[in-house]
């Protein structure tokens, strides 16, 4: 007998057996499939999210299918049977809902932690109000599950994925392979480590608290909120995380059979939903975009349309420009073949037009296919470069790898030492033929064939297009051996010889050329003087052949090849051909700095035999274009024949070296000559100065500074970056973001790590020579200014430390990484639209109607620099490629006026807001014209393009608002309010998200603006907006408002050219430092914002220690701000304001770019009071009110006159304040605080009342000056003997007081009444004073006559048509006069 009863085994199984079929094999309700459910089914997958992105839309029941299927909701009726499609949407938004929940907990999570701030409660309560109902049936159930754990999973998956294939790589030299139990062993703990971390990493994503752990007991969250809460809730994902790191691992442990189950499950199943969960938000266009492309008619009446607008525009033109309706212009690409002295009026006044317009376009003075062909032989030279470039690091890295590994085997007595040089020297005999390749280190073998090939190749090409001769046949005939010889007087702008080695040129020089040359003998004796030698006159006359050498090759532009030709014919008197260099002598080797190293013989060799052979391929090809678009003319007759009346021969073009082309020998118009010679500008002359290049060079390293080396602006590159896709509206699967951020981090870091290396070099080249990547707006500017400033310099000072940082290891990784940002989401989206157009074209022909209809111009078949038939994946790479460079910011369509602008001391970044306007304008017209294709999958490839257009152009910043402002509580009303009021000029006019509840006019934001590019465009809108209704709110009159539109500093024109015209970073620290007065646009010592840098009293060297600091900190690289508030925030400091810096918040800044807005409206007001009281003292400051000047001029109603406009400036300060009162109020700050920070700071009681009640205080501090002012005249009066004065002339009491009445309590929000100034009319005053001096008046004052009785009329009367002061003051006859004339 047991002492329990145990249960019956059977009965157990049938009880389990019971259970499973209660709730899950079998649901309450019999399941059935409907029509009705299956059209809910497909209309809310294709509608609700396009209509949900507003969390607002599923508060307010306006997207009623999806709150049918929320918990707690009234359904419309109650149904006895489960709708199948009904659960499946119940499982997949279900799911989406739960992952958000998950996500945005996630999310808010951290903001929590990181500010205090209470979101996730927020997110929590929001979350159970509108939660969805669960599926009652198994397949629902499962679905949900899969969609939940699958969308994480794949992503974790393929991120360990790919780090399995990087680490398996990385050593393979080294890597010792075990063999039996042990690597079976290692085997296994390595699959149970890649599960655990699976698992794991997902459940800590998918955590959320509707969830419950198996083991580990969670922590209890209730009662708590804000930071408490959140760090609650992070425990228990780690503890729900670590619950699946255990699982996982068990997965691994049992074996391989279970594992390939996952695997296989995880590949065709499981993943399977993540996948349709990834291209969620591409469901959410396709539909819609499917439905507007494919409306009958849609695509003929766009089309009508476009040609309507066309026409209303051409015949506009037309009129404006020939002043004759009916005459049609000429096509606008046909303006830039006129010539400016042509015999037709009309041609001459459209050329001169288009040389304007030139400027402002990226073709600039070129055709299309013109400019297509010469910014194609700019990224084909680029392309090239940078693979050899790749090879040469890749060699570098694998021949340090090499050393490294070797020198580590030698600390332990097992081998010799061996350098990296060592490996690189063995490269390079190897390219000359001198070794095979079977004699290098393994590792190194097929990058090194891989360089060979594009060396070969290179040199191959070259020879192939030299004229005729020995140096053709000697490359060609030895083109896989043949490398030139590289010296340091090419590669080193600061070389210069050492004293021996100049002795050793002059000595060779004096025996060998000097000496066996009797006309330089000769010369030699013009440096003689009567104290030397004729031995001394030759030495003499060496060492300045010697010197002639040096300075000769020290000329950039021109190929060192042929510099050294020059050098052996004219200066050494050799008639030996100069092929490769080695032939020069030894000494004059010496002299110019001979280098053996394989990075320099490769770049001397290939860099100019790539740069010239590409430049005459594209001067050929575009002189055989040029004939026949009518541009280029065979000769001067032919130029003659076509009108062009001002050409010239083009002659020799840069870029050519020793090759020639046959464009030299045509002629052209005189702009397109200068276009095609690359004539220099106003500002390339300025850069010859060094002054004017110093200045330039201190713009460009503290805006290098402020970018590429801080670490928040390099995070934001890359996220604000991803905007231009969604633009586009390129979301969806159809291209990988996570394929592209790998290339992107092999292209920066991969050199001698990339598995496929070839492959990845090849495709690299490929994105380059097509204008996707490299064309980062930021990078390039300040590389081409750069650029510029060496090309200027002759005196190597500032310029020659700018050249060693700007090659140093730190800055140029910097660089990479800064444009790797950008090549990201270009490699992204070039992808992205070639899966697009795969799906719709099929051959070249297609890509070449595309082509024709949607960018205007014909398709080349040709490669320009092969000569090879294109093929179809070569077309679409082009026609994809052609989309990113128009609708992607892209360094090389920035037009002329812009690239000079860049060369000026002042604006920041000019390229980028140049290149935001263009492309943005680009996405809509492109979108356009493929909305009204007569293709349907090119319209719904355009309404996609103008659907993201419309999202990042203002519905993304909606939709983020809306959010906040939900989560947070904070109303748009309280938003505007801190905008208009209270925010920082930068901030006043941006999108503004609350993070937080601002308790009492205090908490957190963010501007949402900072992160997104189309700012720039969107800016100038918003300002105008807002300017008209502040103007509206403030009750302005129109002069105001548009003086505010146009010229205001929160304007919308001011923030369009901002960008163009406001001080460089560099430039505002000095201005703000530079005495007033002293030049134009010093400030004092005083900052554009009004802080202090120094204060007047102060002495000359505080003055001068406190600017020069101020520089330096505004100046210097942000990475140093960045380190040293995070070391304020750990030490818990305060800012200048009195603001705490919060570690939090740096850390965030650091490594998110977001940084936090402390809204603090108390302290904010404390400034704004501080002002007023300045404001309101002050407004009589600028006013000669008080002044006796011109007082014959200035009777009693000019005075009135002048009076009226004190109490209207007067009115005006009150009433700003008013509103920044009353914004304060609403943004949540108590009324009574509000009283306290005024009283604080001096106000009186009974101001401080009438502000807060809207009434107006006039200015009443005049009377005793007033009475000054008669003294003063009394004084004059005695001094000049004119007699007695009236003081009612210059102080007159009744009529400034009867104003003063009538601003007495003034409505400060409603607006001021039209008021008629007395003084427009020529109506003169009447005085007293028979003895001072007479003003012009009507009529002549009696000696001694009193004033008249003063009648105080109210306002104009209907029947005299006068003010109160021409009422008051004018005779009766006057009074007429004045009524008539009104």
């Amino acid at each position: 007998m047991e002492p329990f009863k145990k249960k019956d085994p059977e009965v157990e199984a049938s009880e389990i057996q019971k259970a499973i079929k209660n709730n899950i094999a079998r649901p309450s309700k019999p399941v059935k499939f409907t029509w009705k459910g299956a059209a809910d089914f497909l209309i809310s997958a294709s509608n609700t999210p396009l209509r949900n992105y507003q969390l607002q839309s599923l508060m307010d029941k306006s997207l009623p299918r999806i709150t049918d299927l929320a918990e707690g909701r009234t359904k419309p009726q109650e149904k006895d049977y489960i709708d199948f499609f009904e659960d499946m949407e119940k499982s997949v938004f279900g799911a989406a809902q739960s992952l958000g929940y998950s996500f945005g907990d996630l999310v808010t999570t951290g903001i929590d932690i990181a500010a205090d701030t209470n979101l996730t409660k927020k997110l929590d309560e929001e979350y159970e109000k509108n939660k969805i109902e669960s599926p009652e049936t198994f397949i629902g159930s499962l679905n949900k599950i899969l969609i939940e754990y699958g969308l994480p999973g794949g992503a974790v998956v393929k991120v360990l994925s790919r780090a399995k294939k990087l680490f398996k790589g990385k050593k393979a030299a080294q890597a010792a392979v075990a063999t039996g139990a042990a690597a079976n062993t290692v085997n296994i703990a390595k699959r149970a480590g890649y599960m655990a971390t699976a698992f794991g990493a997902t459940d800590f994503i998918v955590a959320n608290p509707d969830r419950e752990n198996l083991v580990l007991e969670k922590e209890n969250e209730e009662g708590l909120s804000g930071r408490d809460l959140a760090l609650a809730r992070f425990r228990n994902r780690i503890r729900f995380g670590a619950e699946g790191t255990v699982v996982g691992a068990g997965f691994g442990l049992l074996g391989r059979p279970l594992a390939k189950i996952a695997t296989v499950g995880a590949k065709y199943g499981l993943m399977k939903p993540a996948g349709y969960a990834l291209k969620g938000a591409d469901l959410v266009v396709r539909p819609v975009t499917y439905l507007a492309a494919n409306i009958p008619g849609s695509a003929t009446a766009g089309k009508k349309i476009r040609q309507a607008s066309s026409f209303a525009i051409d015949k506009a033109l037309s009129t404006a420009i020939t002043l004759n309706p009916k005459k049609q212009l000429p096509e606008f690409s046909k303006w830039r073949m006129f010539s400016i002295k042509s015999s037709d009026p009309l041609e001459e006044r459209l050329k001169k037009i288009d040389n304007f317009l030139a400027g402002f376009r990226s073709l600039g003075r070129q055709t299309g296919l013109g400019f297509q062909f010469t910014t194609g032989a700019k990224r084909e030279i680029k392309a090239r470069s940078r693979t050899i470039e790749k090879y040469l690091e890749s060699l570098d890295k694998k021949a340090y790898d090499l050393a490294k590994s070797f020198e580590g085997q030698y600390n332990t007595m097992t081998t010799s030492p061996a350098s990296k040089e060592y490996y690189l020297d063995q490269v390079l005999s190897y390219l000359k033929g001198q070794t095979k390749k079977s004699a290098l280190p393994k590792i190194l073998q097929q990058t090194a064939e891989d360089l060979n090939k594009e060396v070969i190749q290179s040199k191959k090409i070259f020879g192939e297009l030299l004229p005729q001769g020995d140096l053709k046949n000697f490359i060609l005939n030895n083109v896989k051996t043949y490398m030139r010889k590289s010296f340091s007087v090419f590669t080193n702008p600061e070389y210069m010889p050492d004293k021996k080695i100049t002795q050793g040129a002059t000595k060779w020089i004096l025996e060998n050329v000097v000496k066996k040359n009797k006309d330089l003998k000769e010369s030699a004796k013009t440096l003689k003087t009567s104290k030397m030698t004729d031995a001394q006159a030759q030495n003499a006359f060496a060492e300045s052949l010697m010197n002639k050498i040096l300075t000769h090759t020290k000329q950039d532009g021109i190929d060192p090849l042929k510099l050294l030709q020059q050098v052996s014919k004219n200066q050494l008197r050799s008639d030996k051909l100069i092929k490769t260099g080695e032939e020069l002598p030894d000494a004059i080797k010496r002299l110019l700095g001979e280098e053996d190293n394989l990075k320099a013989s490769v770049l001397q060799t290939t860099s100019h035999a790539i740069t010239q052979s590409v430049n005459k391929q594209t001067y050929d090809a575009l002189a055989k274009i040029g004939i026949e678009e009518g541009w280029l003319y065979a000769d001067e007759a032919a130029a003659t024949a076509a009108r062009a009346f001002d050409a010239v021969k083009v002659g020799e073009l840069k870029g050519l070296g020793i090759l020639k082309s046959n464009i030299s020998k045509l002629y052209a118009s005189k702009d397109m000559a200068g276009a095609l010679q690359g004539v220099p500008g106003t500002f390339d002359n300025w850069i010859q100065s060094s002054a004017y290049r110093n200045i330039l060079q201190f713009k460009v390293a503290t805006q290098f500074g402020k970018t590429v080396l801080s670490p928040a602006t390099q995070v934001r590159n890359v996220t604000s970056a991803s905007m231009f896709p969604l633009a586009n509206g390129h979301i969806g699967g159809r291209a990988s973001v996570t394929e592209s951020i790998k290339m992107v981090v092999d292209d920066i870091f991969g050199a001698g790590k990339v598995i496929d290396e070839t492959k990845f070099i090849k495709n690299l080249e490929n994105k380059i020579r097509l204008g996707v990547i490299d064309e980062n707006i930021v990078a390039s500017e300040l590389k081409a200014v750069l650029q510029d400033i060496r090309a200027g310099a002759k005196v190597k000072n500032l310029d020659s430390v700018l050249n060693r940082l700007s090659k140093t290891r730190m800055i140029k990784t910097a660089t990479r990484i800064y444009a790797g940002g950008d090549n990201l989401w270009k490699w992204y989206g070039h992808e992205y639209v070639k899966s697009q157009m795969r799906s719709m074209y099929k051959n070249v022909d297609d890509i070449a109607r595309w082509t024709e209809e949607i960018t205007g111009r014909r398709f080349v078949r040709n490669n320009t620099f092969t000569g090879a038939k294109k093929t179809f994946e070569d077309a679409l790479d082009e026609a994809a490629a052609w989309q990113i460079r128009n609708t992607y910011p892209t360094y090389s369509k920035v037009p002329q006026v812009i690239q000079d602008l860049r060369k000026l001391p002042f604006g920041n970044f000019v390229s980028f807001p140049a290149e935001m306007i263009r492309t943005t304008y680009n996405i809509v017209s492109i979108g356009l014209k493929e909305a009204t294709s007569s293709n349907p999958q090119l319209r719904q490839m355009g309404y996609r393009r103008l659907l993201g257009a419309f999202v990042t152009l203002g519905g993304a910043e909606k939709g983020a608002s809306a959010i906040a402002q939900n989560l947070t509580g904070i109303t748009t009303e309280q938003i505007d309010a801190y905008k208009r009021s209270l925010a920082a000029p930068w901030n006043s006019r941006a999108a503004i998200l609350p993070i937080n509840t601002w308790k009492d006019g205090k908490g957190k934001a963010i501007n949402f603006s900072y992160f997104s590019p189309y700012d720039v465009v969107t800016q100038p809108v918003r300002a105008a907006l807002k300017t008209l209704e502040e103007g509206k709110l403030k009750q302005r009159d129109a002069e105001d408002v548009a003086f505010n539109l146009f010229l205001g500093a929160d304007g919308p024109v001011r923030k369009l050219i901002d960008p163009f015209v406001s001080e460089s970073i560099a430039l505002e620290k000095i201005s703000d430092v530079i005495p007033r007065g002293l030049i134009v646009g010093g400030r004092g010592g005083e900052t554009k914002t009004g802080s202090k840098v120094y204060s007047p009293t102060d002495s000359g060297p505080t003055k001068f220690i406190k600017s020069l600091g101020h520089i330096i900190k505004g100046v210097r690289p942000t990475a140093i701000d960045t380190g040293s508030k995070i070391i304020k925030g750990l030490e818990k400091d305060v800012k200048r304001g009195g603001q705490p810096v919060t570690l939090e918040d740096e850390l965030l800044a650091l490594f998110s770019g977001i940084r936090i807005i402390n809204v603090d409206v108390p302290r904010t007001m404390e400034y704004k009071i501080t002002d007023y009281n300045k404001k309101f003292r002050s407004v009589t400051t600028a006013e000669k009110f008080f002044s006796l000047q011109d007082y014959k001029r200035r009777g009693p109603l000019v005075i009135a006159d002048e009076f009226r406009d004190i109490q209207e400036e007067t009115f005006r300060t009150n009433q700003d304040f008013y509103f920044i009162l009353q914004d304060a109020i609403r943004v949540g700050v108590p009324e009574r605080e509000l009283r306290k920070l005024m009283r604080d700071r001096g106000m009186s009681v009974r101001t401080i009342k009438k502000l807060l009640k809207g009434k107006n205080i006039p200015y009443t501090a005049y009377k005793e000056r007033m009475r000054d002012r008669v003294k003063e005249a009394e004084k004059i009066g005695e001094e000049q003997g004119e007699g007695k004065v009236n003081k009612d002339y210059f102080f007159p009491k009744r009529l400034l007081k009867d104003i003063e009445k009538e601003y007495k309590d003034k409505e400060l929000n409603t607006a001021p009444p039209e008021i008629e100034p007395v003084s427009e009319a020529p109506v003169e005053e009447t005085t007293t004073t028979a003895s001072l001096p007479e003003p012009v008046i009507q009529t002549p004052p009696l000696p001694n006559t009193p004033m008249p009785v003063i009648r105080t009329a109210a306002l104009p009367g209907t029947n005299t048509n006068l003010t109160r002061t021409q009422q008051a003051l004018l005779s009766p006859e006057e009074q007429v006069i004045a009524s008539r004339r009104t």
